[in-house]
């Protein structure tokens, strides 16, 4: 080491805690997780601000100048919070023990405002139902009920321990057991917190604590027995390591690598769903190159395994296919976002010039595959078919510059507009051709088609109702001067509907 870089580094690391992210990491790496400050005291974290107790041995020191958000705040700004409560206290109330557990107390500790919260309590699934008036017992078998009181539903079940694992994934064996004990049962240190909703007391016996300061996704216990139990689970982590920002454990990612085979049993339909919610998450670019460093993409997308193992180079179409997941914008339509991962599986390059319509280049084949690989993978219909409309389109932006822009400006008028839009400008980043995606960016401001990109609704500049105000019947004729007066509008020879308008009673003027 050379001298005096030991001080550098501890210069960095205060400057980063400074900077108010935990464990001293830069910027930017993981932007959700609030900025603490640890300092060892009593048996309970503290947080001074709200009175909350985690028990952990440390103290969580708040800073208001920092903006931190406690497991309090972040449960006032929860809109199923205060239901769940109200189940954990009628739990109570009849001499059960309850508590809040999983992914929503993960998130308020997070800062965050979760979605739902899953319940754990002693009281068995009969006496659940009847404290409540209306419940699902479809789950009953395994100690679950679902609670529909209370702004329900909510999923509510009595603490167990399972195994057996045949199917690698319901378990062969059930008892009832103790909160400790349940926690064993669960897949991630992160999902494993606990809180009670009366004294935001957060309960931590697996660590979990300690992997969200660190940034870590860790199972609970010996990883390969979790993914046995259900190989669903080696999905999941990768998911929550690209939407938190954050890195597998060593051991975890062993044993994703060595069990990663076992995602074959799992359903499809499962499959799908969390591919389809890591996907939408912003991160999806450390999703994608998170399964193929662990083998999992081998599993999920095997035609796109094959690709990022034959690609070699900066540019090759496994390193093109994450730059262009990259570009997508953070709130890319689903439809945008699977055309981006397909577009060099099902074709790598222009199509023929015989595969041309009216409107410019169109690729029927690869947007045949698209909808197939989808189909396989049980995506929705309407998805299969928004993708292959995108993916027959996807060269469209490179022939811009010979194309008509009324024929730029009719495919934009179609339902698949932001999603082309969002996929054009991602594939031209791709390749480093932003300057050749101007001329579309140029027709879908002028058509006021930037939706959730750009923001407005599609209008023309003038339309059939403005003709047959000037006493023009519907003829060829009728046509013409709507196609006429829309290219001068795109082309920027009429600037505004106003002149349109001037322009267009001239052209009434000379009939």
């Amino acid at each position: 080491m050379k001298r005096g870089e030991n001080s550098k580094r501890s210069i960095r690391r205060r400057k980063h805690r400074q900077s108010g992210y935990p464990g001293g990491m830069p910027n930017g790496s993981r932007p959700s997780f609030p900025a603490l400050m640890w300092t060892r005291t009593s048996p309970y974290w503290v947080s001074r601000d709200s009175g909350t107790h985690l028990t952990d041995s440390r103290e969580r020191t708040s800073v208001e100048t920092q903006g931190i958000v406690t497991v309090r705040d972040a449960a006032k700004r929860s809109p199923d919070f205060a239901p769940a409560r109200r189940v954990v206290q009628r739990l109570r109330d009849a001499g059960h023990t309850a508590f809040l557990v999983g992914g929503g107390v993960r998130d308020l500790v997070l800062g965050r405002a979760p979605k739902d919260f899953d319940i754990v309590t002693s009281a068995r699934p009969d006496e659940i139902t009847q404290l409540f008036r209306r419940t699902v017992s479809v789950g009953a078998q395994f100690g679950v009920i679902t609670v529909l009181d209370e702004g329900g539903p909510h999923e509510v079940a009595t603490f167990r321990a399972e195994g057996g694992y045949e199917d690698k994934r319901r378990p062969g064996w059930v008892e009832y057991a103790d909160l400790h004990a349940d926690l064993q049962r669960r897949d991630f240190t992160i999902n494993g917190l606990v809180l009670d909703p009366d004294t935001f007391e957060v309960i931590d016996h697996v660590g979990g604590l300690d992997d969200l300061e660190r940034g870590v996704i860790r199972t609970i216990g010996d990883p390969g027995a979790r993914f046995g139990e259900d190989a669903l689970r080696m999905i999941r982590a990768i998911r929550f390591a690209a939407r938190f920002g954050f890195r597998l454990d060593r051991n975890t990612r062993r044993a994703l690598i060595e069990h990663h085979g076992d995602i074959k049993h799992v359903a499809t339909e499962r499959i799908w769903q969390e591919l389809e919610r890591m996907l939408a998450h912003r991160n999806r670019a450390k999703a994608l190159v998170l399964m193929r460093d662990t083998c999992v993409l081998d599993e999920v997308l095997l035609e796109l395994a094959a690709l990022a193992k034959t690609s070699r180079g900066a540019w090759s179409p496994w390193h093109r296919t994450v730059r262009r997941i990259t570009a997508l914008p953070d709130d890319a339509p689903l439809s945008a976002v699977f055309a981006a991962l397909l577009a060099d599986v099902v074709e790598l390059d222009d199509p023929p010039r015989a595969e041309w319509d009216a409107d410019g280049p169109i690729s029927p084949r690869g947007a045949k595959e698209a909808a197939k690989i989808l189909a396989r993978l049980r995506a929705p219909n309407t998805l299969q078919k928004a993708v292959a409309a995108v993916i027959e389109r996807r060269w469209l932006w490179r022939h811009c510059s010979v194309l008509r822009l009324g024929s730029v400006a009719r495919i934009l008028r179609t339902q698949h507009a932001e999603s082309l839009l969002a996929f054009w400008q991602a594939d031209a980043a791709s390749m480093n051709r932003l300057t050749a995606f101007a001329p579309i960016h140029h027709v879908a401001h002028r058509l006021q088609l930037r939706g959730r990109m750009y923001g407005g609704p599609a209008r023309p500049p003038v339309t059939g109702h403005d003709l047959r105000a000037r006493g023009l019947e519907p003829s060829s004729r009728f046509a013409e001067l709507l196609a006429e007066a829309e290219r001068r509008w795109l082309e920027e020879r009429l600037e505004t509907t106003n002149a349109v308008t001037l322009w267009l009673d001239g052209q009434m003027l000379r009939r």
